[in-house]
C-alpha cells in the first residue's frame, strides 16, 4: 500500500507536488531551513528556497525520502549527511554542549511531513522507519534527530515526536533550547 523512494532529480516533480499543495510547507520553507545559515534563509523568497533545494538535489547534496500511496506522494522525511545542515552546525545551544556531546554525526534527520489528508494514522512512524532502513543501506552510523518535546499540540510537528524516535531506539542526549530534544542512534550495517 505505502512505499517510498529517495528524492532525486528524477522524482523532483513528486516532491514539488506534495509541497506545492501545502504552499511550500511551514511558511514556504521547501525544506531548506536547516540547510542554510539563518541570514541567508531569511533573505530568500519561497521561490528562491524551492530553487535552492532543487539545485542541491540535482547536485546530490540534499536528499530525503518521499512516501507514496500508490503513485501519489503523501509524505516526506528529510535526512542527509551531518555536515550539510548549516543551521544545525551553527546552532548556539548545540555548540554549548560539553565536548563529549558535540559531534558531526554521520546522518541527521531534520523534517518529517505528512500530507494534511493523511495525518493521524501513523504515517510519520512509517516514513521514519523507512528512512532508518535507507540510512542502514547507505552504510549506517550515528544519526541525530531534533524532535520537539511538547506535551501536546494541535499543530503539525515537522520534526517528529520524542516518543516516536524513542520507539525506533533513539536516546535523549540534551535539550537544545526550550522545546527541542537532541536524540541519537547508532545504526550498524
Amino acid at each position: 500500500m505505502y512505499h517510498s523512494k529517495p528524492l532525486t532529480k528524477d522524482n523532483w516533480d513528486d516532491f514539488e507536488k506534495l509541497f506545492q499543495k501545502h504552499k511550500g510547507v511551514r511558511g514556504g520553507c521547501w525544506c531548506t531551513f536547516h540547510q542554510l545559515p539563518s541570514s541567508d534563509y531569511i533573505k530568500m523568497s519561497r521561490q528562491d528556497r524551492k530553487y535552492y533545494h532543487r539545485k542541491r538535489v540535482e547536485e546530490h547534496i540534499a536528499t530525503g525520502l518521499i512516501l507514496y500511496e500508490d503513485q501519489n506522494p503523501i509524505g516526506w522525511c528529510q535526512f542527509g549527511r551531518g555536515d550539510i545542515f548549516e543551521q544545525l552546525n551553527r546552532n548556539r545551544a548545540y555548540k554549548k554542549l560539553d565536548k563529549e556531546k558535540q559531534m558531526t554525526p554521520d546522518w541527521r534527520i531534520t523534517c518529517i511531513f505528512i500530507d494534511k489528508d493523511y495525518r493521524r494514522i501513523g504515517l510519520s512512524s512509517v516514513i521514519l522507519s523507512k528512512t532508518l532502513e535507507m540510512i542502514r543501506d547507505l552504510g549506517g552510523g550515528i544519526v541525530e534527530a531534533f524532535p520537539f518535546d511538547l506535551e501536546s499540540s494541535d499543530k503539525p510537528n515537522y520534526n517528529g515526536s520524542v516518543p516516536m524516535f524513542e520507539r525506533e531506539g533513539f536516546e535523549k542526549v540534551a535539550r537544545l533550547g526550550k522545546n527541542i530534544q537532541l536524540m541519537r542512534k547508532n545504526i550498524e550495517k
